[in-house]
Formats: structure tokens, sequence, C-alpha cells
């Protein structure tokens, strides 16, 4: 008797394939160009790039709701001010937090008032930073990379 081995996918192909499989989400190219994109309504939530790491639109309001147990969390990365945050997604439990992440990205990106263009994801916002410090133009930082200025209580 053969012995047939089943095709061994990443913890990314697996995030990925969980959130595509909900009712809505739609799976695409991602407008960076760099990797596969979950669009709902055809507004890009999530992208995933060839490191492994994925990339999330949550929107700097939640972020800002959220900002303390995301970093407590040690496994996303934020840009400050920007709609992006990064998960590395490494183990199973990587992906259920994916998973989490982007159904609360689902609600923050198709609700009321959240119209606004999406700014450059993470990667190609740093990436602009860069090339600019590079040639030795003055870096204009994109808003996506700005610091929100958030409330005090």
């Amino acid at each position: 008797m053969r012995e047939t081995t089943v095709p061994a996918t990443s913890y990314a192909d697996r995030a990925m394939a969980r959130v595509a499989s909900w009712p809505g989400v739609r799976s695409g190219r991602a407008a960076c160009g760099l990797g596969t994109a979950l669009k709902v309504g055809g507004r890009q939530l999530a992208h995933v790039h060839a490191d492994g790491c994925a990339e999330l639109r949550l929107t700097w309001p939640v972020i800002g709701r959220l900002r303390r147990p995301l970093l407590e969390s040690g496994r996303v990365q934020l840009a400050p001010g920007g709609d992006w945050i990064r998960v590395r997604l490494d183990t199973d439990g990587d992906v259920d937090l994916f998973a989490s992440l982007a159904s609360v990205a689902i609600k923050a990106n198709t609700s009321a008032g959240r119209r606004r263009t999406a700014g450059a994801c993470m990667t190609m916002a740093q990436a602009k930073v860069k090339e600019a410090m590079r040639s030795g133009r003055p870096a204009a930082v994109p808003d996506d990379l700005r610091e929100p200025r958030l409330r005090t209580p």
C-alpha cells in the first residue's frame, strides 16, 4: 500500500484560507503588489508577504483602543499612526490571533464613517521612507507612519 502525503501549508496559507472562507470575504492580489489580499466589499483588509508576516488594516482608531493588548501579545508590530498592523504567523496560536483580528478589521472597515482611502501598507510605506533617505531626498513621512494624537483621560 502506498503512503500519501498531504502537502504542508504554511501558517500564512492557513490563516488566509480560514478567513477567506467567511461569508463576504474574497481573496485577490494585494494592492501593494506583494502577495495575496483579503477583501470585503472591494476594500482590502489583510494581505501576506513572502516572509510569513500578515498585515491587517485595523484602522488607527481601533489600534489606539487596542494598543496595549496588541503590544503585550508580543506577536503584533504597530506603525505609529497607521491603519495597518503586522502579525508574524509562526504558530497555530498566531493563526487564531490573525482570525480574531481579521474579524475586528472587517467590522472596523465596514462600519459607517470608515470610507476614507486606505493608506499604504506598512511594508510599502516604510520602503518609501527608506528609499528617500538612501537617495538623500527629504523623507516625507506618509500619514500611515505618523503617530496619532490620542486623547488622554
